[in-house]
């Protein structure tokens, strides 16, 4: 069989002609099914109906990539987003971020850290961390080693960042799932 160069585009770049609603919605979709959360209908494009996903506590904002990419980064100005969306609607802020697999195990997510319950444990910082006004950028692969090195059973997992007034535990997905576990299916 002989194939066209169209045959080949569409053989081998699958991936790459996923768009951004694309990528979004199949992110947004992971999170909610993972956390046993709803996807935001329109995707908190709607006025009175913000963020991604969502529960009866917490209002999530998910990013993610079209190309999977080496570093996660945690945008301030979506932060400050979710932060006052969550607030008009009685809910605790999350920024959910990958690295463009929109595969849970490449998933961070930030929250306040005075949420956490006192039981919870720092890792000390992220190792190779940019930060910015703006960013917080780390690479997700060593972060996920630094992550496993200062792990302790018994406890919630979190490394902490500063971002501008605010004091975010930042922590993979998975450990998220565990803490909302914890304070809200007893």
């Amino acid at each position: 069989m002989i194939l066209t160069r169209m045959d080949w585009k569409f053989l081998i770049l699958p991936k790459l002609l996923m768009t951004n609603k694309e990528a979004s919605a199949k992110q947004e979709k992971l999170v909610a099914d993972y956390m046993g959360w709803h996807v935001v209908s329109g995707s908190g494009a709607r006025p009175f109906k913000p963020g991604d996903v969502n529960n009866e506590h917490y209002l999530a904002e998910c990013k993610t990539h079209v190309n999977e990419q080496t570093n996660i980064v945690f945008y301030k100005k979506h932060w400050d987003k979710i932060a006052i969306e969550s607030s008009s609607v009685h809910k605790r802020p999350v920024l959910i971020t990958d690295n463009g697999t929109q595969n849970s195990s490449h998933t961070w997510v930030a929250i306040h850290w005075k949420t956490l319950p006192e039981n919870c444990h720092i890792i000390l910082g992220l190792n190779n961390t940019s930060r910015s006004e703006n960013t917080i950028t780390f690479n997700a692969y060593e972060a996920a080693m630094n992550y496993k090195q200062g792990y302790q059973d018994s406890d919630i997992n979190y490394f902490i960042e500063k971002f501008g007034k605010d004091e975010l535990a930042i922590m993979p997905l998975s450990e998220f799932k565990k803490f909302y576990q914890d304070q809200y299916e007893c």
